[in-house]
């Protein structure tokens, strides 16, 4: 049986979410920040037996699944076809089995890795980094981020659902860091999905005129620092530059599993 959940499932579904925190931080997230009753989210349950055996959140344009094992519900289609939706994604086994039933969807692979141990950089300081508050720092954060060629996820958005994506992602939801040189945002990271126990790093971005100087790292670096060793949570990250991966790895992250998005042919 699938259904919609109501906020009378909160407790145990957040239960079965946690038996996998980090892979499912997002929907975790998406639970703990917007509830059952949000306009623009909708969260499904699958039960066997009575238990509970696959979950997907739908964020805005984006669906999140996720199954305690192989073995899917076509009933599931019906659901995601409710939802105008960009993407699909999910760990790496569960996304190759869903695939097989949307042939009509191309698979983006990237690396997901977590951090639970981080050693300071001394010879990094904190100077110039500031912490996102208001839409006007949303709005400068967004035309850095807008202008980066490979985050492709920030134009799957309209200007105003990231914009919106940026300011719920703060307080006690997640942080946006970032750098400003003459008026101008020229390097962020942001720490998003918060959990009791978790966070997701994404939007890592320096200006193509002001790379080479460290300032990706120096914002990663503070992010990193602020949650592993001040908030005592998991970071987790994805990616798919090689380049990247040795820089995160060299920061204490490792591996954990693939993650996977479905991606319509025109997107």
């Amino acid at each position: 049986m699938i259904r919609k959940l109501t906020e009378q499932d909160r407790e145990a579904v957040l239960a079965f979410l946690y038996e996998e925190p980090e892979i499912n931080l997002y929907i975790i997230g998406d639970v703990k920040n917007f509830g059952f009753n949000a306009s623009e989210q909708s969260i499904y349950g699958e039960f066997r037996e009575g238990e509970y055996f696959a979950v997907m959140s739908q964020n805005h344009s984006q669906l999140t699944y996720y199954a305690k094992a192989n073995g899917f519900n076509l009933d599931w289609l019906a659901v995601f076809n409710q939802f105008d939706y960009l993407f699909i994604s999910g760990k790496r086994s569960i996304m190759e089995e869903l695939n097989k039933h949307l042939p009509h969807m191309r698979p983006d692979r990237l690396e997901f890795m977590k951090s639970t141990v981080f050693e300071k950089d001394l010879d990094v300081d904190d100077e110039g980094i500031e912490i996102l508050e208001n839409k006007k720092d949303a709005e400068d954060v967004y035309v850095l981020l807008n202008q980066i060629e490979e985050l492709e996820s920030v134009r799957m958005k309209s200007k105003e659902e990231f914009l919106h994506y940026l300011l719920d992602h703060r307080d006690d939801n997640g942080t946006t860091v970032f750098i400003r040189e003459n008026n101008e945002v020229i390097a962020s990271a942001s720490a998003v999905g918060e959990t009791r126990k978790t966070a997701m790093i994404v939007g890592v971005a320096t200006h193509p005129n002001h790379r080479q100087r460290g300032l990706g790292y120096k914002v990663l670096h503070y992010l990193v620092d602020l949650y592993v060793n001040h908030k005592h949570k998991t970071l987790c990250l994805y990616y798919d530059d090689p380049r990247a991966g040795a820089l995160y790895e060299k920061m204490g992250f490792v591996k954990i599993d693939d993650w996977i998005m479905l991606l319509k042919d025109d997107e």
